[in-house]
């Protein structure tokens, strides 16, 4: 349920916004950005899948019939068995007999605009409100600007050359949360309307640099549909690309001029801009615009042509002319919402000469395989003035291995994977633009398999059946009755540990954690952290009132921690093991400032030989004993002494480690009672009686003194039986040493670090 009003709010977003019933397509498009790890996607989708239906009569009325008798489902609109008592077909009648329907509720006001009186709207007093230029004053000095015109904003920026853009924050966003990168100044620039200009020009559409790539969807959308394929080759590819760019969350709020700016060397669009041919308009503090062409915007890694005192405008996209195509492409692990391995965007013009068709103007930019989209200039000079045949493709294709070159330790790895990427790009480039000329009767057809290199990506709407017998045992068992905590979870009011309630003066935790993997601790340092703003003390392996060294319940005598071998501390004494191992817990006022003061604290080591594969481990006999495991199955040493098999086949499987995902992080609220006496505590955890023993031990506390609470978690899948407890203990040191409640929630990237996860195996077979 953790995920329940994500994907809640998602839908409601999309019913609101929408005039028409929406598709099923756009359903699962509106649910691509969320993310569920137990549930399943298919019965979340089957319930949103009501709402694209335009007849509330199915849902309403009595059953309808088909011309065979059998009913009509109201979430397929096909014939089914859902309502019968008995089923025709024997085989299933014992598996759907005694399946009892419940409809589907209606939902009459679906154009998203009609609403009731009980339907939340945005207050029309905030809808009506003069809209006035902000200026706002954070933590550490940080100021906020939101300007409301273009004068504004240039003023602000003569003002503070080195200050820093916003449009949907989802890059600086990033930066600041995880990077630890500091901004002195942010100009927000959502209210500049200079810089969301959409027009169509004469030479082209002009594109203002604050433009969401969710508008500029529906801008595209409407400008092709007005002009038709001839002009608007490269806004199709534009439009495909952006079908694949992040999801729809991310789509609402992130810009044009943002996603250029940025330069990341995987950006989707950065490829397409510079292939199509476009411009930015580019404008100082002085009003002085200049024009530079894409090609020559992006200078380095993150680096692009716009000085301190400059902002980037607009856009020039130009109109594509008879004859020229754009195609984009784009390969990443999984389809929605990812990041490319490999990207491009490829134009050609091709002319008449003499009675052939040769290629006149020619782009190829490729994205992911460099610090900047990389232009194939050798395989550009080439192709001009040649014929656009079968005979070009091997000299192309040597050429495009020169132009984009991939060295053995390039940053992403699979580099054999990734060059193959950019021949096959070309070449399916080659085959689009020989169907289309062939469309036009002006070369040959393609087979049927270079066909299929041509087709469009597409996925049919997504479909299940699901298939049980309902046997009642006692009184809810076997039952599909509405668990207890279901409309709390659907409507966002279920409380998990981070929604707790946090009493008076509650201090925030963050961890210091090591940054090498094996390592000796020569010095730990806070002299920088206890200044820094509502640092409140700092807690190490010397601080702790009991025992540093915690073990599993069974083995509580050998002091120490760890769910199958017993060798862990709370916090790191004197060696760490790997890099992410707590060496001390730092607690503030809120808990950005207690991950602030944690990155202050400066620890040296001395470094110790890491050993970081299993391969390495056995070679240097370093592992626990009596971990090794055998499954045989005959008498193996007889086969294979006798010489007799016909075939003895060996080899080794390597499964990597994986993170437990889930949802929510590991978190504790832990508080004193009686005067510290006593340590309550209400934890995200699979095993709260775990968490007592361990606790206890730490603070040197009977266990009738420490209680530990779990109302509910979001996702533990184990990752929340033994490795959820070290941070309860850390958190209870800092709680019993100052007396005052500790809140303890590990940011992802936190969590995913030090936590472990599940361990890779390595397996050797003989058969």
């Amino acid at each position: 349920g953790f995920c329940t009003p994500g994907f809640v709010m998602s839908m409601y977003a999309l019913l609101r916004s929408s005039k028409q019933p929406p598709t099923k397509e756009q359903i699962e498009d509106s649910l691509a950005g969320n993310l569920c790890r137990c549930t399943g996607y298919r019965p979340i989708i089957d319930a949103f899948g009501v709402f694209a239906k335009t007849d509330d009569s199915l849902y309403t009325a009595s059953p309808s019939e088909s011309a065979n008798g059998k009913a009509i489902c109201p979430s397929t609109g096909k014939p089914c068995l859902c309502r019968n008592e008995t089923d025709v077909n024997g085989n299933e009648s014992s598996l759907l007999s005694s399946v009892k329907t419940y409809l589907p509720s209606s939902y009459n006001e679906i154009d998203g605009n009609a609403y009731n009186e009980k339907e939340l709207i945005f207050p029309p007093e905030l809808q009506l409100r003069k809209i006035m230029p902000l200026r706002l004053n954070g933590f550490n000095g940080v100021r906020w600007y939101r300007p409301l015109k273009l004068d504004q904003l240039l003023q602000l920026k003569s003002c503070y050359p080195e200050a820093k853009l916003i449009i949907g924050n989802s890059e600086v966003g990033v930066e600041t949360e995880f990077k630890n990168a500091q901004y002195g100044v942010m100009i927000s620039v959502t209210h500049v309307p200079e810089l969301h200009t959409l027009k169509v020009e004469e030479d082209g559409l002009r594109i203002g640099s604050a433009v969401r790539l969710a508008q500029l969807q529906d801008f595209l959308k409407k400008v092709i549909a007005e002009r038709g394929s001839l002009q608007t080759s490269s806004c199709q590819a534009i439009l495909r690309q952006l079908k694949w760019f992040a999801g729809t969350q991310i789509r609402n709020v992130a810009s044009v001029g943002g996603n250029i700016c940025t330069a990341s060397p995987i950006s989707d669009l950065n490829p397409l801009w510079m292939s199509t041919g476009a411009t930015f308009q580019i404008i100082d503090v002085n009003n002085n615009v200049r024009t530079t062409v894409a090609k020559d915007f992006f200078l380095g890694y993150r680096k692009v042509d716009l000085k301190d005192d400059e902002v980037l405008l607009s856009v020039i996209l130009p109109w594509t002319r008879p004859f020229e195509y754009v195609k984009e492409f784009k390969q990443a692990h999984r389809r929605q919402d990812d990041i490319a391995l490999v990207n491009a965007g490829m134009r050609v013009h091709i002319t008449e000469a003499e009675g052939n068709w040769i290629v006149s103007d020619v782009s190829i930019v490729y994205g992911g395989v460099a610090a900047v989209p990389l232009t194939a200039g050798k395989t550009e000079s080439f192709l001009v003035g040649k014929k656009l045949d079968y005979g070009l493709l091997d000299e192309a294709f040597n050429l495009l291995k020169e132009d984009i070159p991939l060295a053995e330790n390039a940053p992403g790895g699979m580099v054999e994977f990734r060059s193959s990427l950019t021949l096959s790009f070309f070449f399916k480039f080659f085959l689009y633009v020989t169907h289309e000329m062939n469309t036009k009767g002006l070369s040959e057809g393609l087979d049927v398999a270079n066909m299929s290199a041509i087709q469009s990506y597409t996925r049919p709407v997504t479909t299940g059946t699901q298939g049980y017998e309902l046997v009642r045992q006692g009184t809810a068992v076997g039952q599909p009755m509405v668990h207890l905590s279901a409309m709390l979870q659907v409507t966002g009011e279920a409380e998990y540990v981070g929604d707790t309630p946090t009493p008076p003066n509650t201090l925030h935790a963050a961890l210091v954690l090591s940054k090498e993997a094996h390592a000796r601790i020569l010095s730990i340092d806070d002299s920088v952290a206890k200044f820094s703003p509502g640092f409140a003390g700092l807690f190490l392996s010397k601080d702790v009132p009991g025992a540093n060294n915690i073990g599993p319940i069974r083995f509580l005598q050998k002091k120490n921690i760890g769910p199958i071998i017993h060798d862990g501390e709370v916090f790191a004494s004197d060696v760490v093991t790997c890099v992410g191992q707590i060496i001390g817990i730092v607690v503030a006022d809120t808990h950005d400032n207690a991950k602030a003061a944690a990155n202050k604290v400066n620890v040296k080591y001395s470094e110790l030989p890491a050993i970081l594969s299993i391969e390495e481990a056995i070679k240097a006999g370093s592992f626990h004993p009596h971990t090794t495991r055998c499954l045989s199955k005959g008498d193996v040493e007889l086969c294979f002494a006798s010489n007799t098999c016909d075939k003895v086949i060996e080899g080794e499987v390597q499964v990597g480690g994986q993170e437990h995902f889930y949802m929510e992080p590991q978190c504790t609220l832990v508080w004193p009672v009686d005067s510290g006496n006593e340590i309550h505590m209400i934890s995200s955890t699979q095993a709260p009686h775990t968490h007592q023993k361990y606790v206890a031990n730490v603070l040197g506390l009977p266990l009738s003194k420490v209680v530990c609470k779990t109302k509910r978690i979001g996702g533990g899948f184990g990752g929340k039986e033994t490795r959820s407890v070290i941070f309860a203990a850390a958190a209870s040191v800092a709680s019993y040493c100052l007396r005052r409640p500790v809140k303890i929630v590990l940011d992802r990237d936190v969590d995913m670090m030090t936590t472990g996860q599940r361990h890779s195996f390595l397996g050797k077979y003989k058969v």
